[in-house]
């Protein structure tokens, strides 16, 4: 009987030490960002990441994945997270500032997150500052200073007897090549688009996003995207390319993710030198660069992650969501797992048995590529995981990997980043929310038809503008360059 005692005493104890070790576990929740199709496989890689933070940290998160138009719903439906995915362009960060969603964390990270804070240099931590001086959102370690490419199929260009340099000026070096090409193969569409060209305008330094402010790079006069000269020659190249056969016709009814990416075709892309889109397309894939590296407000505030103000008097939850973003950015297999999955089920290192030449590098299967395909850009330290390579690649049957990427891209910003004449200006834009918004929907109307050069941008200009100054466009221009002034004589 003693001993049936002390066995169910010895029973209780360990319960009331799991129970105890459950309670003193801090629960977060993260709302993150997604094209249509969130990871199918998300509870699963929660389960792993979870069981590893649990042991590192003491913390557990709850990351769900969201269109932007869900995010929205659940905003406004009253539903709160604990860590935001945001940007200029996705849960619009001055909007949400404005708006009072983020908790201001300037100070924070160095205490909580030291690392974390020691991961980024000073210069990107200071353009993550927001119009009133706050830091609301982390950025994403990824290619801060902006480098636009256009890839195409090497083969393609090698049978025609093209030779695309590494750099061109303007959309229209393209042209002669993808004329041949198309007549080479009637059938095929060169440049397949969904939706809309994307990073036509990336070469733009934005203030604004939905109303399309900023300045032409380099410059302090606040105009429209659609007053930089380089914009509009890619618009009238997109128009030209069209009319020619070599954009699918229905571009502009279609979404990005309606594209079949298996095909060969061209495409607009943000990359650095030594990355290879021959893995995720599917063959040979080349590129060339249009624009960059160029370092400002908008491409270090393109990808960010933020705290929920109603964090403000949980500090505990403040340190552990703080320490959870760190995790990601000092355990490799903690930040590799966040982004491909399940080691073992999704994905596995490659060894120096199977390839030297990729030792350390990711290998993908099929169910990772499937199922699980978070937005890479979203990963709070994209440029912190590791290298993913083909089957191709570890067989040594197509062209080896550059793991030194990341290495070669910031050896590149370090010799020929321009930096943003605006000086880490952001605006404040709470008292144009209204403005806006019916900005927002006359962009609607009228983007997928110009963006993917259905229609001219020329032939809709003006009618297109001037919807856009009925709504307010021209009085938020001069709004923009009173404090765009005012911050630059501080």
């Amino acid at each position: 009987m003693k001993k049936l005692m002390a066995l169910i005493l010895v029973v209780m104890m360990a319960l009331s030490f799991t129970v105890m070790a459950e309670e003193d576990v801090i629960k977060l929740t993260w709302a993150m960002g997604s094209g249509s199709t969130a990871p199918i496989d998300n509870a699963m890689v929660l389960e792993e990441l979870n069981k590893m933070s649990r042991e590192l940290i003491g913390v557990e998160c709850d990351i769900q994945y969201f269109t932007e138009d869900q995010l929205l719903n659940s905003i406004q439906a009253g539903e709160v997270f604990d860590i935001y995915y945001t940007c200029g362009w996705y849960n619009n960060t001055n909007q949400r500032v404005s708006d009072g969603l983020f908790l201001n964390i300037d100070g924070m990270v160095e205490q909580y997150a030291p690392d974390l804070w020691a991961s980024m240099t000073p210069d990107v931590w200071e353009l993550s500052h927001s119009f009133d001086g706050g830091l609301y959102a982390i950025p994403v370690k990824k290619d801060y200073a902006m480098m636009n490419f256009i890839t195409y199929p090497t083969e393609i260009a090698a049978e025609l007897g093209f030779e695309i340099p590494d750099r061109i000026e303007a959309f229209s070096d393209l042209t002669d090549f993808l004329v041949a090409w198309k007549e080479a193969y009637p059938d095929e569409y060169p440049y397949l688009v969904g939706g809309g060209a994307r990073g036509y305008d990336s070469s733009f330094d934005f203030i604004d996003r939905t109303s399309g402010i900023g300045c032409i790079f380099g410059t302090t006069e606040v105009v429209t995207v659609y007053d930089d000269p380089a914009i509009l020659e890619r618009l009238a190249t997109l128009a030209e390319w069209y009319d020619l056969g070599i954009i699918n016709p229905d571009a502009a009814q279609l979404t990005e993710t309606a594209i079949d990416t298996s095909k060969k075709r061209i495409d607009t892309v943000q990359a650095w030198p030594g990355y290879d889109y021959s893995v995720s397309n599917g063959y040979d894939t080349s590129m060339t660069c249009y624009f960059g590296p160029h370092l400002s407000v908008d491409s270090v505030q393109g990808s960010m992650n933020a705290l929920s103000v109603t964090l403000a008097d949980q500090p505990e939850k403040i340190e552990a969501a703080l320490k959870y973003i760190e995790l990601v950015h000092t355990n490799q297999l903690f930040a590799d797992t966040m982004r491909f999955g399940v080691q073992g089920y999704h994905w596995d290192y490659v060894t120096e048995e199977q390839n030297p030449a990729c030792a350390g590098a990711v290998l993908r299967y099929q169910v990772g590529s499937d199922n699980y395909n978070p937005w890479a850009f979203s990963q709070p330290a994209y440029f912190e995981t590791s290298i993913s390579v083909s089957e191709d690649q570890v067989a040594g049957t197509a062209k080896a990997p550059v793991l030194n990427q990341y290495e070669l891209y910031y050896a590149e910003v370090a010799n020929n980043a321009k930096s943003s004449a605006m000086q880490g200006f952001t605006m404040d834009t709470s008292a144009w929310t209204q403005q806006l918004a019916e900005m927002a929907a006359i962009k609607d109307e009228y983007y997928a038809s110009f963006a993917t050069g259905t229609i001219a941008f020329e032939e809709v200009k003006d009618e297109f503008l001037a919807k856009m100054n009925a709504a307010g466009l021209q009085d938020m221009i001069e709004d923009a360059q009173a404090q765009l002034d005012a911050w630059l004589a501080k």
